[in-house]
């Protein structure tokens, strides 16, 4: 008997602080490793930085964080969640990733699967 969504949201729930954990592991360290080469190289001065207008961490570098989701919660990051242009902070990118991870956890929300191709 397949598992209903309440069930599987009970297992994503227990999943959760796991989860964060790691997601707030990743995003630190990715975000410290940009902010050391950003304050190293910033010219001095009062005029500002371009690079202050961007996201922490852009859309495409939270497509690697699929390797945690599939060893959290054994499915893939998919792409078409991810906010599109990415997140200022972890707490804004956890706020926008986990409902929608347990949407698809749970099967209440379809995703695209890339498409195999045969082998020739």
């Amino acid at each position: 008997m397949d598992a209903t969504i309440d069930d599987l949201g009970k297992q994503f729930d227990a999943k959760v602080p796991e989860l964060l954990k790691r997601l707030q592991e990743w995003f630190d360290n990715e975000a410290a490793s940009i902010d050391d080469v950003i304050s190293k190289s910033a010219p001095s001065g009062t005029g500002g930085s371009v690079v202050s207008g961007r996201p922490t961490i852009d859309s495409k570098r939270i497509v690697d964080t699929t390797v945690i989701t599939e060893e959290v919660l054994g499915i893939e990051l998919p792409p078409e969640i991810i906010k599109p242009g990415g997140y200022n902070d972890f707490q804004e990118m956890a706020d926008h990733l986990v409902p929608l991870l347990k949407r698809v956890f749970t099967k209440d929300l379809k995703v695209k699967k890339p498409l195999v191709k045969a082998a020739a």
